[in-house]
């Protein structure tokens, strides 16, 4: 079943379709926060807050975007929200492992993860909007009429902050980001 025909039921009442929303979204939008915010807890409390916002507008949703890139908006909405608050905070993404049943030595796994926080440190640098943009393009795949949208945006700013964001990437660590940014955030 798609999204519309999810808030469809859910508008009807439909419980079970509340569910399979909120499963299908839930760990995305989570996994988008906390990569804008890069403290968990804060991202628990905001995915909360995103849900809730979303349910409360959801009779406003006109269709006219997906609902998927209806909701990463209200998402980014809330990380700009967060950033104005006052409890901003500095520190780094505390990077976990994620074993898929390979297994490697522990010199492999420390060079690793040492050369993963190296990168999350140069993406934490750049500002909020590169961040956000490379999240969209390529962790969430979307495409670039959908991160505009989200985002606020022409197709051609996004383009250009795209470009910007991997080129002041590249600059600061010397690589490319198409190589590396879906494997570490």
């Amino acid at each position: 079943m798609d999204d519309n025909e999810l808030v469809t039921r859910i508008l009807e009442g439909d419980q079970l379709a509340v569910n399979t929303l909120h499963e299908r979204y839930a760990k995305k939008l989570f996994n988008y926060i906390y990569s804008q915010t890069n403290h968990y807890h804060d991202s628990e409390e905001l995915i909360q807050d995103i849900f809730f916002k979303a349910a409360s507008n959801l009779s406003h949703f006109k269709k006219k975007s997906s609902f998927k890139t209806w909701i990463f908006k209200i998402a980014r909405n809330a990380i700009i929200d967060y950033y104005k608050s006052a409890y901003i905070r500095n520190h780094f993404i505390e990077y976990q492992s994620h074993n898929d049943g390979n297994h490697e030595g522990a010199d492999a796994t420390a060079i690793r993860h040492e050369q993963v926080e190296f990168i999350h440190h140069a993406i934490n640098k750049l500002p909020l909007s590169y961040r956000t943009v490379l999240y969209l393009r390529y962790i969430e795949d979307f495409t670039l009429k959908e991160t505009a949208s989200v985002m606020g945006k022409t197709i051609y700013s996004i383009k250009a902050l795209q470009k910007r964001a991997q080129k002041m990437l590249k600059d600061d660590i010397g690589v490319e980001v198409q190589e590396h940014v879906q494997e570490i955030i």
